[in-house]
């Protein structure tokens, strides 16, 4: 009985220091290149309040506010009213358990968003290295049912994200993953 007891209690204390940790904002290096799954290749340029300036290899640069949204948004088009409506950086700093929740309108449609510090944990990444991470779920669900739900992996060592997934109620599927990371 007593061993039972001393485990339990050793077990709440281990997951007290997970709940417990947290992480501040902050952008990657400048000049930390991402190497994407997709081919994508992105560098760190700076940091802007809560925005991270991103390049694309050969491209023009953009901001991921909080280190969740891209604008402009990967198809170019301008995101500012839906991170404007969102304020993903009210998400930080990051601690498992915490979470917002917004509501955005456009064309004549409403979308109402929960995103949420869902646990730290630790994943392998880029050559198999264990990668300690908070994931971040977005569920979003639409005026008329519509519903999905989005996943982001954001290392604390890299200040990014690592992996993202994105599936809705219709059957559509998105997913990203670094491969490698060059400072």
């Amino acid at each position: 009985m007593l061993r039972a007891l001393s485990l339990a209690f050793g077990l709440a204390a281990l997951s007290t220091v997970a709940a417990a940790q947290t992480m501040e904002f902050g952008c990657p290096k400048p000049g930390t290149t991402f190497a994407f799954d997709s081919g994508a290749n992105l560098v760190a340029r700076g940091q802007e309040g809560m925005d991270c300036v991103m390049q694309n290899v050969g491209g023009p640069t953009f901001k991921v506010r909080a280190l969740l949204f891209d604008n402009p948004g990967p198809d170019g088009k301008d995101t500012s009213a839906f991170i404007a409506a969102i304020k993903p950086e009210r998400l930080w700093p990051l601690q498992v358990g915490k979470k917002i929740e917004a509501s955005y309108s456009a064309g004549g449609r409403t979308w109402t968003y929960i995103l949420t510090v869902a646990r730290f944990e630790q994943r392998p990444g880029p050559g198999g290295a264990l990668f300690d991470a908070f994931v971040i779920e977005m569920n979003e669900q639409g005026d008329k049912g519509q519903r999905s739900v989005s996943r982001w992996g954001v290392s604390t060592a890299e200040k990014y994200m690592l992996w993202f997934d994105y599936s809705d109620g219709g059957g559509k599927a998105n997913r990203a993953r670094v491969d490698s990371i060059k400072h």
